[in-house]
């Protein structure tokens, strides 16, 4: 039972630091990130993933909007660099809400939350 997580923010800095953090987690089985979040939106779609994390202010379509269409049917991890965005996020169905700048142990706590709420169970690295 690993996690398969894709990534989408428009920043290169904030999507390789999540994404060099999320790979050292033992539960993370695989990293796919997205600058582009249309690009994001098919290959979600197609997917079907088990996590997505996203950027909630993000040019096109934002990490609300993707809250919006998919926190119903897979477990998200929310950041940005406002918190005032996490009340928002977590009334849409967000699992956990990451502020930028954000610890590896930080990223961490919310990827072993996702990991209980998709098989009920804390996780045992």
């Amino acid at each position: 039972m690993i996690l398969e997580l894709i990534i989408v923010d428009d920043s290169p800095l904030w999507l390789s630091l999540a994404e060099k953090l999320a790979k050292t987690h033992p539960l993370v089985r695989s990293v796919l990130t997205f600058e582009d979040s249309y690009d994001a939106w098919v290959h979600i779609q197609i997917a079907k993933p088990q996590v997505v994390m996203s950027d909630i202010e993000m040019p096109g379509m934002n990490g609300l909007s993707f809250l919006e269409m998919f926190a119903d049917r897979l477990p998200f991890i929310s950041s940005s660099t406002k918190h005032e965005f996490e009340e928002v996020a977590r009334e849409l169905g967000c699992v956990d809400f990451v502020s930028k700048p954000f610890t590896k142990s930080e990223l961490h706590n919310a990827i072993d939350l996702v990991y209980n709420k998709i098989y009920g169970k804390k996780a045992s690295a």
